[in-house]
């Protein structure tokens, strides 16, 4: 993925040409980014893409959970033992209010 620096976008044509030649950007502010930029053709839905883009960081974060889970050994929990680690940790929350 190609990168533009915010300071880019005040120029608007050079932008615009880049994101239609390159389809997708990686927006930075100080070399660190900070947004994805994709082309929208005139046929496409905006709203699909950013559901799908919605559905990927779904799927992405529940892969980070279960990866967390197999590198704390707590994937192979029972019911019973999820149940009193919830059980447990709500008795905690309360005793701090």
């Amino acid at each position: 993925m190609k990168l533009i620096a915010i300071k880019d976008l005040k120029q608007p044509r050079y932008f615009k040409r880049r994101l239609q030649t390159e389809k997708e950007l990686l927006l930075t502010s100080d070399g660190n980014p900070v947004a994805i930029l994709l082309n929208v053709e005139s046929a496409e839905d905006p709203e699909n893409i950013l559901q799908s883009v919605r559905d990927a960081r779904s799927r992405m974060a529940l892969s980070r959970v279960r990866e967390a889970a197999r590198a704390a050994d707590t994937s192979a929990m029972s019911l019973a033992e999820i149940n009193r680690e919830i059980s447990a940790t709500r008795q905690s929350r309360k005793s701090r209010r």
